[in-house]
């Protein structure tokens, strides 16, 4: 994209929605007691005290090619799920969201699986509810009657891959939020996503596309019907 057609983006800073008794429950192991219970919420606690999430997005315009290549404001991107979703004309709001980099200084010993463990399930309960939170944010502020959003290399469909095309949209904006994209493709903190929202009517939702079985993030259950309706 040339400097001359860069779009502004827009900063937000997202509140910690973490529901400890929740979080508590999902990670407790078979046969746990109280003291298991206190470590974990103990643990929760101090991530949502540290933890900064924040985002950047921006408004784009697609343009459809063909069942499986869209172009968002001239930038290409490959996906039988998203020549399906996305409308010729259409707006759409590309974003980068993070966990934010402070989690990273809570630390445990690599011998302390179960701490490291747990740890990394609330950081990704973080990240998910700050990408979620972001969906809503949009939603009422454009004042979106449904919106739903799709993350590279959440699908086959859509590889991780494709995370670069997305950052060269904001043209280095995302360092202002302190995410960065290795020459490998991985994005840095860790906790980082990511995508594109967009309108919907239909109660789209990429998890029923989604072969990551055990992911905390979960939202809906894998659908082979819906799969073959959007590969077809």
């Amino acid at each position: 994209m040339s400097d001359s057609l860069v779009k502004k983006v827009h900063q937000v800073e997202i509140p910690v929605r973490l529901d400890i008794p929740a979080v508590v429950r999902r990670l407790r192991v078979r046969g746990g007691d109280g003291r298991f219970d206190e470590m974990m919420t103990e643990l929760a606690e101090k991530a949502r005290a540290v933890a900064r999430p924040r985002a950047v997005y921006m408004t784009s315009i697609v343009r459809c090619v063909d069942r499986e290549h869209v172009d968002v404001d001239g930038v290409r991107f490959t996906s039988r799920v998203l020549g399906r979703l996305f409308h010729d004309g259409e707006t759409v709001y590309p974003f980068i969201t993070t966990a934010g980099q402070e989690l990273d200084k809570l630390k445990f010993p690599p011998r302390d699986m179960m701490m490291n463990f747990s740890l990394d399930a609330i950081k990704t309960v973080i990240l998910v509810s700050a990408v979620e939170y972001l969906a809503d944010y949009l939603k009422e502020k454009l004042v979106l009657e449904s919106v739903a959003f799709m993350n590279p290399g959440e699908l086959a469909d859509w590889p991780i891959s494709q995370q670069q095309p997305l950052f060269d949209l904001f043209g280095g904006e995302e360092k202002q939020i302190g995410v960065s994209l290795t020459a490998g493709g991985a994005m840095r903190p860790i906790k980082s996503r990511s995508g594109i929202v967009f309108p919907d009517a239909t109660g789209f939702l990429s998890c029923r596309l989604c072969t990551q079985f055990k992911c905390p993030g979960r939202r809906a259950a894998y659908d082979e019907i819906i799969v073959k309706e959007f590969m077809s």
